[in-house]
This record gives C-alpha cells, sequence and structure tokens, in this order.
C-alpha cells in the first residue's frame, strides 16, 4: 500500500486531488457524490426574496424574514454567476408598510422591485426551543420555497418549488442559556441558507 500511494502521488498531485481524501478513496471507494442544481435560472437575473410567515412565527421571532432572506441572499450570491438580490431590508419594510401584499399577484410585486425572479419562502416553522420544552434548546426551520419567474408568460404561477428542513444541532438539544440559544439561532439560519443555495448550483456531498 505505502508502495503504491508513493507511485500515485506525482499524478494526484497534476490532476489536482486531495491527498488527504485518497487513502480513503483506495480503502473505502468514493467518498462524495456530485449533484446537479434543481434550478438553474437564477443566474444573471436580479431577485427579490419574500419571505412569508405565521403570525405566531412572527410575533416570537420578528427578525426572522430578514434573518432568512439575508443568510440566503449571501449564500446564492457566493455560488450563483450574477445574480443580484434586492437589499432583503427594503422587502421587508415593504412588507410591513403594505399588510395586505399577500394578496398580491407576483407579477405586482416583481414590478415593485423591478426583478425577473421571486423568491418566495414560506415559512412554517422557526424555533429555537425544543417542542415542550423551556430548558432545553434546538432549532428547527421548515419552508416551502418556489421561484416565480416574472419575466414569463406565466409570472404568478411556480416555476420551481421544492420544501427545506433543517435541525441544529442534529445530534440532541443543549441546555438553555442566552448565549447557546442566540448561537444555535445563528447556526441554524445559515444551515439553512446553505440547504436552499445547494438547489441552485451543482456540488458536492458526502455518500453516507
Amino acid at each position: 500500500m505505502k508502495r503504491l500511494l508513493w507511485i500515485l502521488l506525482p499524478v494526484l498531485a497534476s490532476a489536482g486531488c486531495n491527498w488527504l481524501e485518497y487513502p480513503f478513496f483506495l480503502l473505502f471507494g468514493q467518498t462524495h457524490e456530485n449533484v446537479k442544481a434543481e434550478y438553474t435560472a437564477l443566474a444573471d437575473t436580479r431577485v427579490a426574496i419574500v419571505v412569508a410567515g405565521l403570525p405566531a412565527i412572527e410575533f416570537e421571532y420578528p427578525y426572522a424574514r430578514t434573518d432568512l432572506a439575508l443568510a440566503a441572499a449571501s449564500v446564492i450570491r457566493s455560488k450563483v454567476d450574477n445574480v443580484q438580490f434586492v437589499e432583503p431590508e427594503t422587502v421587508e419594510q415593504f412588507q410591513r408598510e403594505n399588510l395586505d401584499w399577500i394578496g398580491m399577484p407576483m407579477a405586482d410585486i416583481a414590478r415593485r422591485f423591478d426583478v425577473q425572479r421571486i423568491l418566495y419562502l414560506e415559512l412554517m416553522q422557526f424555533a429555537t426551543l425544543e417542542p415542550e420544552s423551556v430548558n432545553l434548546v434546538r432549532g428547527r426551520i421548515w419552508t416551502q420555497a418556489s421561484v416565480y419567474e416574472t419575466d414569463s408568460d406565466r409570472p404568478n404561477l411556480p416555476a420551481y418549488e421544492t420544501e427545506i428542513q433543517v435541525v441544529y444541532p442534529e445530534q440532541a438539544p443543549l441546555p438553555m442559556s442566552d448565549s447557546t440559544r442566540q448561537a444555535v439561532r445563528q447556526q441554524m439560519v445559515l444551515m439553512y441558507a446553505d440547504e436552499l443555495a445547494k438547489r441552485f448550483y451543482d456540488h458536492k456531498r458526502p455518500i453516507k
């Protein structure tokens, strides 16, 4: 095995392989698999992220919508070519000043922000406490996500739909403290943004 690795090292180096992963590949096979983007038409467009939350969520977590939109825009922008976003705070202000926005056609919202795409996140769950507990912390986010191609001939019908759920930490809840609850909230939002962004670009994931 040592002889084989020494022979292969120059080849791996020239091919740009990860030397640390290669012994695992020799022993166990491929460690990652390629995953294609589920939707690719965000590139080269201007996008508004619109988050709709249940009243109970908005009451308990008043900044949940903006936090999700900010994180999602940041991660997607780093992964998708030439995508631009309306500032999430601008969208949030529009929602607060126009309480009837929920009944507006997507085409009208798109004209308001001069966008070609609306990424609509219907927030079904946003929580930092373990269910039925007041002293354990575990974050959960669940959304129905849709993309509307508002420059198409069907601007008010979703061109793409998916469901995303994240739990953090996955292994077990943590004891309650203000700092722990804040840290869990930050991490679950980042985890959600990462999972959402992966729908829009090719990536690799570990083989379980």
